[in-house]
């Protein structure tokens, strides 16, 4: 057991004990066959008590039965005496020679020996981290990573939430007219246009039988998209000569790579931010709208970026002849960076898993893919001998799917699966002082309670007083009331007003509306 640290106040005492003189409290270790134990304050007034472990019980040693002073010492007498090698504690008065007696708050002397006990506690306090870092159930922070890494464990970092997202227009783009567009006819029956998108072809000439002639729209060519085709029944120029093509075509609108979006907040600080990935261009959609689906990464890692459908609505610098961007499916696989529990428990498991062929092994493999928020894992379902389910919720499935073939044992069934969301409602009225500016109250409420529930993992109900003490730890809130909590399902909708939401062992919970609104009290 690691011994308690000495606080500030315990070393200043012992400090100006040893300067002054007084009473102070020693240790010593019993050996068996030595009787006497000198003390370490000179000259020794008188000892007030002896402690210690006795037949394993502490005891209060009698002095003159027991124990006698002996000059600046102490001396065993009779046949009670300490367990050996147990820690006996001698409390015992002394007087130290000299001019140096004012320890009042203020005086010289005290004011010294404060300020060096700051230090020498500080001082115990680096010592004390040290020695905690060296273990992987004290380790924190770095000092943990440097641990677990000698068994070749790193920690995940935090990853970012990534989706898509939908760029549109309502209208079509502009329009420019293409004249004498030059093909060379080699035989092929397709020929893609150079400007695209293509909207229709007006005119298609060149060489039949060597004499000019113009080529007939649905008889020997048609468009398909933003390409040509020569229709099998229809004429077709000469080998090895020119046709010439004039069309309409659209403006081309492009996405450039490196685009922002954000969601929209009354507080800039609540604001999410993303980037494309890729460059994209516009094209016909449905109801005449002109549409590109682009994916976008979060530019903050963890589920700060996780978003719902519909949330990602601001270009912060618009892309020309775009009139929209939004979210049409929800954005919530951001994962936050391994915590210190999480590392532990698969550091404690690094072995099992070099080992190989248990459940312990398979769950910390799995665990180890970047992006794995949470999982469930359960050996023989349904009574079934050689059939392991695992449900894994975030992280590559390709990836994972990997890791369980590398990882089970041979003959055993492992059914991979996600787990079903279940998108959780919260409404709830803040009582908070007449004084107080509401909105970035009501603001990190909403956030906190948001907070909590996105970091439930699978099977993890939620807890009615859990959304209410997310709420009360926004400032200055007073009170938490009116709070009802409603689970979507595929085909059911349960409300709480009291009871918590049961989330089942291949579920996990959602965050969707977060309402919080607000009463004044004097």
């Amino acid at each position: 057991m690691l011994p308690r640290r000495k606080e500030y106040r315990q070393i200043a005492r012992d400090i100006l004990l040893q300067i002054t003189g007084g009473e102070v409290t020693e240790e010593h270790t019993y050996v068996s066959g030595r009787t006497s134990y000198a003390l370490s304050n000179r000259p020794v007034e008188a000892i007030a008590e002896v402690k210690g472990l006795h037949r394993g019980v502490r005891k209060a040693f009698v002095q003159g039965v027991d124990y006698r002073p002996s000059g600046n010492s102490v001396e065993w007498l009779g046949a009670d005496h300490p367990d050996e090698g147990t820690k006996f504690e001698v409390r015992y008065s002394f007087t130290r020679p000299g001019g140096l007696t004012d320890v009042n708050p203020g005086s010289v002397l005290r004011t010294l020996v404060e300020a060096i006990s700051r230090e020498i506690e500080y001082l115990y306090a680096q010592m004390d981290q040290a020695y905690l870092s060296g273990f992987v159930d004290t380790a924190t922070g770095e000092a943990l990573d440097m641990v677990v890494a000698l068994l070749g464990v790193r920690r995940k970092p935090p990853q970012p939430s990534s989706g898509y997202v939908t760029f549109g227009r309502n209208v079509e783009p502009e329009k420019a007219s293409i004249a004498g567009e030059v093909h060379l006819y080699d035989g092929s029956a397709e020929y893609a246009l150079k400007k695209p998108p293509v909207k229709d072809i007006t005119k298609v000439e060149g060489t039949l039988d060597g004499s000019p002639n113009v080529f007939e729209r649905g008889i020997d060519y048609d468009l398909a998209g933003s390409t040509l085709r020569w229709l099998p029944s229809g004429k077709r120029p000469d080998l090895r000569t020119v046709f010439r093509v004039n069309y309409v075509s659209y403006q081309e609108v492009r996405v450039p790579r490196g685009t922002s979006v954000a969601t929209f907040s009354a507080v800039p600080e609540e604001t999410r931010s993303f980037t494309t990935t890729e460059e994209a261009f516009l094209r016909p959609a449905q109801e005449g709208r002109w549409e590109a689906d682009v994916p976008v990464i979060c530019d903050r890692p963890g589920r700060w970026g996780n978003v719902l459908a519909g949330t990602i609505t601001v270009m912060p610098q618009p892309v020309p002849g775009v009139e929209y961007v939004i979210n049409k499916a929800d954005i919530t696989n951001g994962v936050e960076a391994e915590s210190d529990e999480e590392l532990r428990e698969r550091a404690k498991h690094a072995l099992e898993f070099a080992g190989r062929a248990t459940v312990s092994s398979l769950e910390s493999a799995i665990r180890a893919v970047e992006g794995v928020r949470s999982l469930m894992i359960r050996d023989m379902p349904d009574s079934v001998e050689g059939v392991v389910e695992v449900v894994v919720d975030g992280g590559d499935p390709e990836e994972i799917l990997r890791v369980i073939e590398e990882t089970r044992a041979a003959g055993v069934k492992v059914q991979f699966s996600r787990p079903r969301t279940v998108y959780v409602d919260v409404s709830c009225i803040l009582t908070i002082p007449k004084t107080a500016e509401a909105l970035p109250i009501t603001a990190e409420a909403e956030r906190l309670i948001r907070t909590y529930i996105s970091s439930l993992g699978i099977g993890q109900s939620v807890l009615f007083s859990r959304v209410i003490d997310a709420a009360l730890k926004a400032q200055e809130v007073l009170d938490v009331t009116n709070v009802v909590i409603k689970a979507h399902r595929e085909k059911e909708v349960v409300e709480s007003q009291r009871e918590n939401i049961r989330i089942g062992s291949e579920e996990r919970a959602e965050p969707r509306n977060i309402t919080v609104s607000f009463e004044l009290r004097e």
